[in-house]
């Protein structure tokens, strides 16, 4: 009889391990590059630790050329947005992202993409993010708060803090936008956000503000962040944060 009980265990452990590597990963497109960023060092680090926390593979591009193609992001389950164009302002370019986003394409937004098509003077960006902001503090420490309890968030820990970034200020948040996290600026005397989720359209946005170089880009806390977030925008993060069965990453080294 235990013989039977172990060999019935193996052959569960077996047919688990099987059927999650049988799981297709996830394909994100990760696009990248503008000024004031060391975007080539950030991309295939963050791409390769959030390998390891979901089961996602990423293709890289740098520059803003396949926002010319209204179907840049087909054959991808998601997009990571990565960038720093402040002075596009085409409207068909920025209207190609935003119509992927609304379409129902999940998407992740990080630091300076928070300013890309800044110089517009149409909004339909900023919406589809779900925050507006135009400028940010000094480089300096950064100590976030929890605000709300989300499974992209709820692992974080309440002293986190990172030795230097830069706080993009919060001029305003929509109202299809959940603030999760913020961060006191000693320059406005606010509260600023630092991470969210938003709905625009049929699609699902998770974003954070955080990451403008190694100092946050290098933590292993940073890239769980990410990793649940592209895990959510996906619809495969559990409501205590996990991964869905099958899209585990490789597992950290």
């Amino acid at each position: 009889m235990k013989k039977l009980v172990v060999c019935c265990t193996l052959l569960l452990l077996l047919a688990c391990r099987a059927g999650a590597e049988e799981t297709p990963k996830l394909k994100g497109l990760w696009c990248t590059g503008g000024c004031c960023h060391d975007y080539k060092k950030h991309a295939p680090l963050l791409t390769e630790k959030i390998a390891e926390l979901a089961n996602v593979e990423f293709k890289i591009v740098f520059g803003l050329e396949q926002f010319q193609n209204k179907d840049y992001a087909k054959g991808y389950d998601l997009v990571v947005y990565d960038l720093c164009y402040a002075d596009e302002k085409g409207k068909e370019l920025i209207g190609n992202v935003t119509g992927t986003i609304a379409a129902g394409k999940p998407a992740v937004i990080i630091h300076c993409s928070l300013h890309n098509f800044r110089s517009a003077e149409f909004d339909d960006w900023r919406e589809a993010m779900g925050m507006t902001s135009k400028s940010h503090d000094r480089f300096r420490e950064l100590k976030t708060k929890k605000v709300a309890g989300h499974p992209t968030t709820d692992f974080w820990p309440a002293d986190w803090s990172t030795p230097g970034d830069e706080l993009y200020q919060t001029i305003k948040l929509w109202p299809s936008a959940t603030a999760l996290m913020t961060v006191y600026s000693p320059d406005s005397k606010k509260d600023h956000v630092v991470t969210w989720v938003n709905r625009y359209g049929k699609g699902r946005v998770f974003a954070t503000t955080l990451g403008h170089n190694l100092l946050t880009v290098g933590q292993e806390e940073y890239h769980q962040l990410l990793a649940n977030g592209v895990l959510w925008v996906c619809g495969k993060l559990d409501e205590q944060g996990k991964p869905a069965a099958g899209y585990e990453g490789t597992g950290r080294e």
